[in-house]
């Protein structure tokens, strides 16, 4: 279904990053921070000042693509909520990255979240333009670009892209995050040497990350999905479930306590977010033990290459 294209504008000064991708249909996405765009195109430094340049409910400034080619005319027109523009010029559709997941999602009240939980909500990407029909229709099953950049990080990849079910959308990489075997979100890496690394779809939720293991009541709790698929190869008696941040969310906790986990261990990239996790899991959680692995800056991912490296054991965490 697409193309990938990733170049230098000039007459954004070099200062925005994007990634941008080709459709065969024609459709181009570029992929950056709106925020970084307004304040280069407007030329000022805060958003406080990009605000007064709003008219109505859009902001409407010179394409720098368009820019770039020479054209003259102010057309690409960004929604002032920060979510999509488009340019009606080169007709390229312009998509927000902010490198976050929403975190708006507040538990009900009436479900006792504390003592008395009640059943999960399960929160569904719904986005009309990165919906879940589109992970299931419209991405690849395998493209050599983005299958070369998951071996790149370590070989186990090679065969760990399909169990997870990993899919491709122009070199780049689709993971989806599954409940109980179902598909519910999806995140996408981005491939290649830009600085853009993440796309979000846009969620009021927050979700975690989770390596499904039947019946294993055991859980190691990391930051991100590349580290969740470390933990699984480091820590094969635990279910990895990945918060996506350096905290973890109610929601997320909701997600956990569903499981009825027997035995939790906390794995960040430093001791002491994995001290701040842990202290509020036993608020919620606190029927099982808890634990953490320190680290001084190093996450698991990059242990598990480090121990591949220096041919040391790699079932480790027990």
């Amino acid at each position: 279904m697409y193309e990938n294209k990733s170049k230098e504008i000039p007459c954004f000064l070099r200062m925005v990053d994007y990634k941008e991708v080709k459709r065969k249909n024609g459709n181009v996405l570029i992929f950056c921070n709106f925020e970084d765009l307004l304040k280069e195109a407007y030329g000022v430094k805060t958003m406080d000042e990009v605000l007064p340049m709003a008219s109505g409910d859009e902001y409407i400034c010179h394409c720098p693509f368009c820019k770039a080619e020479g054209h003259t005319k102010h057309k690409l027109y960004i929604k002032t909520d920060l979510t999509v523009g488009h340019c009606f010029v080169c007709t390229r559709n312009f998509i927000n990255l902010t490198d976050e997941v929403k975190t708006e999602y507040k538990i009900p009240n009436f479900l006792g979240f504390m003592g008395s939980p009640g059943p999960l909500e399960l929160v569904r990407l719904t986005d009309p333009i990165w919906s879940l029909d589109k992970f299931k229709y419209e991405f690849d099953d395998f493209s050599q670009e983005g299958y070369d950049y998951l071996i790149g990080r370590h070989g186990f990849m090679s065969d760990l892209y399909k169990v997870l079910d990993f899919k491709f959308m122009d070199g780049n990489i689709v993971m989806p995050f599954k409940y109980h075997g179902e598909i519910f979100y999806y995140q996408i890496r981005f491939s290649g040497s830009s600085n853009i690394r993440y796309f979000f779809p846009p969620i009021s939720a927050k979700p975690p990350y989770i390596i499904e293991k039947p019946v294993n009541k055991n859980f190691i709790i990391c930051e991100g999905v590349f580290d969740a698929i470390a933990c699984l190869i480091m820590a094969p008696d635990y279910t990895p479930f990945a918060v996506l941040g350096s905290s973890i969310s109610e929601y997320q906790m909701k997600f956990l306590r569903e499981y009825v986990p027997e035995k939790i261990l906390v794995y960040m990239d430093e001791t002491k977010i994995s001290n701040r996790i842990a202290e509020n899991l036993k608020q919620e959680v606190g029927y099982c033990p808890i634990g953490i692995i320190r680290s001084t800056g190093e996450d698991p991912e990059e242990n598990l290459k480090k121990r591949l490296a220096f041919g040391k054991p790699l079932q480790w965490i027990k």
